[in-house]
């Protein structure tokens, strides 16, 4: 809270909303992602419950639903400003249209609060009816109010003292205005673009490699691969925000994915869960106006997300597969564009070059883990000792991808495709550096846990890249 409010000592009790307050986030979408995850079968209940109410359904899903308290995205500025006042003698109440078991779950885990009113008994504690409480329980103008929203319009007007997280005032009656407290918060429009990932939509330039495998370097194919390009970005940043608002628990306690924007309360779960199907639904409907065959794939590969996101991830062995799998995918998706057949030379060499991509990913977050004394990996099905034999698996593939490679020099498809395929046995050296360094250094732990943006950081790995397609060109001429 700014330090100019509490300079005079006051008794009036200081009331705290929860929702958007206390917390960066709401713990009716936190249940609800939870209930997700863990009863994706069961998700047909929460229309008829909701039909009960909100109240109700507040309280259906507290029921089914155990929240961490440790794990919410807490506003640090303002639970150091309520701690400092509880120490110099003043009542910190609790006031949330949350359920009353999570509100004294959080009550407990803080130890600030000397009383709580929650949403119990039928009766859904926001706006009047949360002012009516507190006006019965302190009098009217009996006590400070922190909110966040425009629903809390009837709580401040009731108050002593208004203030509000939010960075513009909200204007009272009488004139008056609320006054900024705790850490305000800005808006999600910038929050929403970088938990959309741009960023990742690199990977998706894996469209455009049937084009150049097949020679095929016209505008009309540049122009259909580029549109399963934008298909699959889409896709791709609705799966980001889905996997991310329902992995929020769990990113929260690591040390780099806790600054995710939706992990860290900048970005609503509201917003990303609409966004979510927006982004998928505009995704669909390109490919259903552009060609049916790239719809096909699209569809596979958003439901594959999803199933990687709500289940898959947690498998032993399975994510790995499933991630090389969506890289695949993504090259089927520009095969799917362009009509051109692609090999089994490329699909075998992808699966096996992303595989080894994908276990150095699993491998790195392991490494990690170790290096910061933990054991298990929180949401995979992974411990540290797992680190040997993925590693193993993650440099045999990466050089079974290498032979694979080098078989194809034996196929029909160079001789129809390359005029000078000798060439193209210069590349095979260039991948041998490559992946050796690559997982030497992840050995090191010098490589992030998302080994394609490092390669597309790393100046050494884009010299490889680019020498090799210099190769490439070299050998079609």
């Amino acid at each position: 809270m700014a330090e100019d409010t509490m300079r005079e000592p006051t008794t009036v009790p200081l009331v705290v909303d929860l929702d958007g307050t206390l917390i960066h986030s709401d713990l009716l979408w936190e249940s609800i992602l939870i209930f997700i995850k863990t009863h994706f079968l069961q998700l047909w209940r929460l229309p008829f419950w909701l039909l009960l109410g909100k109240a109700a359904f507040k309280e259906k899903m507290a029921s089914m639903v155990d929240l961490d308290p440790a794990a919410l995205p807490y506003d640090q500025v303002l639970l150091a400003d309520l701690a400092r006042q509880r120490a110099q003698g003043r009542l910190i109440v609790l006031a949330t249209g949350s359920q009353r078991r999570y509100a004294d779950v959080i009550a407990a885990h803080l130890g600030l609060f000397g009383r709580v009113l929650a949403t119990e008994g039928g009766v859904n504690l926001t706006s009047h009816n949360k002012a009516a409480q507190l006006k019965q329980a302190f009098g009217d103008k009996g006590f400070d109010y922190i909110g966040n929203a425009s629903v809390d319009i009837a709580v401040w007007n009731a108050s002593n003292d208004a203030f509000s997280v939010t960075l513009k005032p909200f204007h009272l009656a009488g004139g008056l205005s609320t006054r900024a407290a705790g850490t305000p918060r800005a808006g999600w429009l910038g929050p929403l673009f970088k938990a959309m990932r741009p960023r990742q939509w690199l990977k998706n330039l894996l469209v455009f490699v049937p084009m150049l495998a097949g020679h095929a370097l016209h505008a009309e194919a540049f122009l259909q691969s580029l549109v399963a390009f934008l298909a699959f970005s889409l896709c791709a940043s609705s799966a980001y925000l889905l996997n991310d608002a329902l992995d929020a628990a769990d990113d929260r306690r690591h040390p780099v994915k806790c600054r995710r924007p939706i992990a860290a309360g900048k970005l609503p779960l509201s917003v990303a869960m609409l966004a979510s199907p927006l982004l998928a639904g505009a995704a669909l409907a390109i490919c259903a106006a552009f060609d049916p065959l790239l719809l096909c794939v699209v569809v596979v590969y958003f439901i594959t997300t999803l199933a990687y996101s709500l289940h898959l991830k947690r498998l032993l062995m399975v994510d790995i597969v499933t991630l090389a799998l969506l890289y695949t995918l993504r090259i089927l998706g520009g095969s799917a564009a362009t009509h051109i057949e692609p090999s089994f030379w490329l699909l075998a060499f992808s699966f096996f070059i992303f595989l080894s991509l994908a276990l150095l990913k699993r491998y790195s977050e392991l490494f990690n883990l170790e290096r910061q004394g933990k054991e298990r990996t929180s949401g995979r099905n992974y411990t540290t000792l797992d680190k040997a034999p993925i590693g193993i698996m993650g440099i045999n593939s990466g050089f079974i991808s290498l032979l694979v490679f080098m078989l194809y020099f034996n196929s029909d498809n160079v001789v129809v495709l390359y005029t000078r395929p000798y060439i193209l046995l210069g590349i095979v050296p260039l991948l041998v550096f490559w992946l050796g360094r690559l997982w030497t250094l992840s050995f090191r732990g010098e490589v992030n846990e998302d080994p394609v943006l490092y390669v597309s950081k790393d100046g050494v790995s884009l010299c490889i890249i680019a020498l090799s397609m210099l190769l490439a060109v070299g050998a079609s001429l």
